[in-house]
């Protein structure tokens, strides 16, 4: 033999990393599997309605604009594991056009195994061409990663309002959210409710039960112009154009979790046009706003009609996403306040985050993206 070390070679061995790209039509089903795992069932099989939907919302939006775009984290198998979900959005800011992005859907396949992957599909977003970067559903660990990132908490925003009008239904509706054995507490729920109204009457029934100037009900198709004058009139909202408008109401419309929608237009002591209201309600149920709209001035005739019709309709209660705008107008009629998400943001310019603050701002329901039937919809 000869003497000397060995020349050692190991197999050639090909090393993946894990990656951050673009979200595509190829990944749908990967996403829509993932979607369910994290929110749905679990244990079953993506819907093919799901799927329909987030390439709907993720890749065929109107407002579709070149790098403000839904990522995908794929692992070193090459397998998706990872996505954030990004809807385009234009807003105007005193007469100047901006691009946004909204961000929701951030979800990970077994976060242990890669505790950086959020992180990663966050920075992807963030890292993007858009003015300004949103979240309007943004959970506490979520939160923290857009305040290491640069982000901003919006306090004035990130809040839940509920006004009870009933609250044995509402417990009575809550406890059938969870199981459908409750409904047999109905007829408690009624006795407790004329106790509770005999007791507090002046916390549960509104203080204007019958306005003098009521709003009503409209179509989609009168409602677009009207939505898209009140929101001119606010020095922050949505660059709505009517083709582009209706395509957001007709999304809202396919919330099967939330019941009718309400289209209410609102109007002032003189018969103008004061604002509008877009809610939805299941009878004896919990209402949900999803969007509330006012000239200046005119917030508290718009919760006075949307509390009077609520009460009248014989709903539980009536909940939404608190506004600068219309904030003292819900406590003067005893909402209470909540926290069950937070808005958060950042931008390359810090005024266009201040901005969101305004009184006179919009940035949520059909300007944010709780108007997806990705929030309250169902997929069978």
């Amino acid at each position: 033999m000869h003497g000397g070390r060995a020349k050692l070679t190991s197999p050639n061995r090909e090393f993946r990393m894990t990656s951050v790209r673009p979200f595509a039509a190829g990944d749908v089903p990967a996403v829509a599997a993932l979607f369910e795992k994290t929110f749905g069932d679990g244990r079953r099989a993506a819907p093919a309605s799901l799927a329909e939907h987030l390439e709907t919302v993720f890749l065929r939006h109107p407002w579709q604009e070149e790098g403000i775009a839904s990522h995908v984290h794929v692992a070193p198998t090459g397998a998706v594991n990872g996505f954030i979900g990004v809807m385009p959005l234009r807003l105007v800011l005193d007469g100047r056009p901006l691009k946004a992005g909204i961000a929701g859907s951030l979800m990970v396949d077994a976060p242990r195994e890669d505790p950086l992957a959020g992180a990663r599909l966050l920075r992807a977003f963030l890292t993007g061409p858009q003015d300004i970067s949103l979240s309007e559903t943004s959970n506490p660990l979520s939160q923290r990663m857009w305040d290491k990132m640069g982000g901003t908490t919006i306090a004035a925003l990130s809040m839940d309002w509920m006004r009870v009008f009933r609250p044995g239904r509402l417990a009575s509706a809550l406890a059938e959210g969870r199981t459908r054995a409750a409904v047999a507490l109905r007829p408690f729920a009624w006795g407790i409710d004329r106790l509770a109204r005999a007791v507090a009457r002046g916390a549960l029934v509104p203080e204007e039960p019958a306005p003098k100037h009521p709003g009503h009900e409209v179509s989609e198709e009168e409602l677009v112009p009207q939505l898209i004058a009140l929101a001119d009139s606010l020095s922050l909202h949505p660059g709505w154009e009517p083709d582009v408008l209706r395509w957001f109401l007709g999304q809202a419309r396919l919330k099967e979790h939330r019941g009718t929608l309400h289209r209410r237009l609102v109007p002032g002591r003189k018969g103008e046009l004061a604002g509008c209201v877009l809610y939805y309600a299941e009878p004896r149920g919990i209402a949900w706003v999803m969007q509330m709209i006012a000239r200046p001035g005119e917030a508290e005739r718009v919760v006075e009609d949307l509390f009077a019709h609520a009460y009248a309709e014989g709903y539980a209660a009536v909940r939404g996403r608190t506004q600068p705008a219309f904030l003292e107008a819900l406590l003067r009629r005893h909402a209470i306040l909540y926290r069950r998400a937070a808005m958060t943001a950042a931008a390359r310019d810090p005024a266009l985050v201040a901005a969101l603050s305004r009184p006179d701002a919009v940035v949520t329901g059909l300007a944010g993206e709780s108007w997806s039937r990705l929030i309250g919809g169902a997929f069978n």
